[in-house]
Formats: C-alpha cells, structure tokens, sequence
C-alpha cells in the first residue's frame, strides 16, 4: 500500500508541475489584445481616430494613413458587444479622441460571443462577455482558458522565437499570412500578400455557406442593434463623431452571399445612421479594390488597407 502511495505521488507530481509552469507562461505571455489595449492607453493623449470591429477592420484599416493620428482597437471576431466595451473602458482617457470608425459588416448585428475568444480578450481588456463568471479561468488558464492544441502553438513559438537570431515580435493570437516579425504600430498588424488557395470558388461557396447559416439562425439582432444604438449616442453626446463602415470583401465572394442579407443589412445601417445623423460608408462591393488588394476573400492585406485607409481618410476630410 505504501509502495503504491508512493508511485500515486510521483505520477500526480510531474503533470502538477507542468500545470504550474505552463500556467505562469500563459499569464506572463503577451498577446494582440495585450498589445492593442496598452498602446491605446499609451498614446490616448495623441488619439484622435479610433478604429473598431472584427478582423475585417483589424487586418483592413492601416491607421498609419490617416492625416489625424489613428490607432486601430478592432480584433479578430470583436463582436459589437467587446467594441463597445472595451472603448468604454478607457473613453474618458482619450481626451482629443474626435472621430470612432465601427465595422458595420454584413454579418456584425448577428452576433455578440466571440466563441472561445471571449475568455482570450477578458484575460487582457477586463471586459466579461455578458457579466459570465469566469472563476474557471480566472483560477486556471491552462486548464480553462486555452485549449491544449493552442497552448502548444504558443510553447513552439516561444521556442522558435529563443532560438531565432531574428527578433519575433508577434505572440498570440496570430493568424496565417501575417508575418511574426513585424511590430504592432498603432494597433495595426496587416497580412502579408495573397492566399492564393483561397480564391476559388468552392472556397467562396464555402465560406458564404457557413456565414449565411449563422446570420439566417441569429436571434439577436435587436439586442445587438439597441447595444450599438447606446454606443452611437454616448459618442455623439461626448461630441465624439462616430462612423459605420463595411469593409471590401472580394466581389466574386459576394455573389454567393445571401442577397436578402445584405440588402437587409445596408437598410439597417442606412436607418440606423439615420436615426443619429451619422455616416455610414459602405465599401463592400468597391469596383476599386482588385484580387490583389485581398489576402483572401474576406480580408485586406496590408497593400489593400493603406489603400482602403486612405479612402476613409478622405471621406473624413471631406465630411465638413
């Protein structure tokens, strides 16, 4: 029996420890959302541009081609839920902020979670996706905040980045096509080139498939829109422009989007801008933007965002 104690305590030991040290990897590990939030706070004097929405605006609006000093707060599958959240969190800080840009995609009245991501930006902004009580993961990242597959892209990172003799700025999360060396200026990391296996049409298919099933099976549009429609009047009650905008997407994706959809969702953003006598730019069928300004269907690369930047900068230039 003692023998056997014995043994129990040495094959419990070993997966404690690993625990413990992956653990203090993960809490000390930097991240995108990290970055974003405290540079935002860094520069909050300089702000006078804020860029927010989901990975449309995160990989497509290069702040650094604003005139004003932009700086880009959106994020990979950011709801207008964690947008409005996480602006909020730090408003008062942003004393000369003058305009918010808020990605007003076919699909952003349709959802709020970010799925797993909802823990992964709560771990570095504080925002709780609808007050959840996150005593797991507040007690155990490891175990409760990231998955193992996750934890070891990170640890293989990590590894690579020690035995690089080039500097590897980019930590977590990073998406495919963009480039681990780059820095972060003004919230913004773009893709590099094209993903040349993306554009064909069984990919379009695909993909439009999959986003069509989510908005057509949303409940949640007038809950998002009324949270969207306090954001707008905190900002415009502050003398704080906000501004809709749908980014480009790649013209032959579009066509196997739901055509009622984005009918449907020009007509709200038109009526929501309306009701506040806001703008709202919608760039998503922009005959300007060709295959080469997209990473993938879906997204800008970093050619197309300065290019798409530089078309918001202008529409703000010439709004008065």
């Amino acid at each position: 029996m003692v023998l056997f104690l014995k043994r129990l305590f040495v094959f419990m030991v070993l997966p404690i420890i690993v625990i413990i040290m992956t653990e203090g990897f993960l809490r000390n590990k930097n991240s995108l959302y990290k970055e974003k939030i405290q540079g935002a706070i860094r520069d909050k004097e300089k702000i006078e541009i804020i860029i927010l929405g989901n990975s449309h605006a995160n990989f497509g609006v290069d702040p650094n081609a604003f005139d004003k000093y932009a700086y880009n707060l959106a994020n990979v599958n950011q709801s207008i839920y964690f947008d409005k959240r996480i602006l909020l969190s730090h408003l008062d800080e942003y004393k000369n902020l003058k305009y918010v840009l808020i990605s007003a995609d076919f699909h952003s009245l349709y959802f709020s979670s970010q799925g797993i991501r909802d823990v992964w930006s709560y771990y570095d902004t504080g925002v709780r996706y609808k007050n959840k009580n996150y005593l797991f993961e507040d007690f155990s990242h490891t175990l409760f905040g990231y998955t193992p597959k996750i934890i070891l892209s990170l640890f293989k990172r990590e590894i690579i980045k020690h035995l690089s003799t080039e500097n590897i700025v980019v930590d977590f999360p990073v998406q495919k096509g963009v480039n681990l060396k780059d820095t972060i200026k003004k919230g913004f990391i773009g893709y590099e080139g094209k993903d040349v296996v993306a554009f064909n049409e069984n990919n379009f298919q695909g993909s439009a498939k999959s986003w069509n099933q989510k908005v057509e099976s949303s409940k949640e549009k007038l809950e998002i829109e009324e949270d969207l429609n306090g954001l707008l009047q905190i900002l415009i009650n502050r003398d704080i422009v906000p501004i809709l905008f749908t980014t480009p997407t790649f013209v032959e994706y579009n066509k196997y989007l739901k055509t009622s959809f984005l009918n449907g969702n020009e007509s709200d953003f038109d009526r929501i801008s309306e009701k506040h006598n806001i703008p709202y730019w919608n760039f998503m069928n922009s005959q300007l933007f060709k295959s080469e300004d997209f990473y993938d269907h879906g997204h800008l690369n970093k050619k197309g965002a300065f290019k798409f930047a530089e078309m918001l900068n202008d529409s703000i230039n010439n709004l008065y």
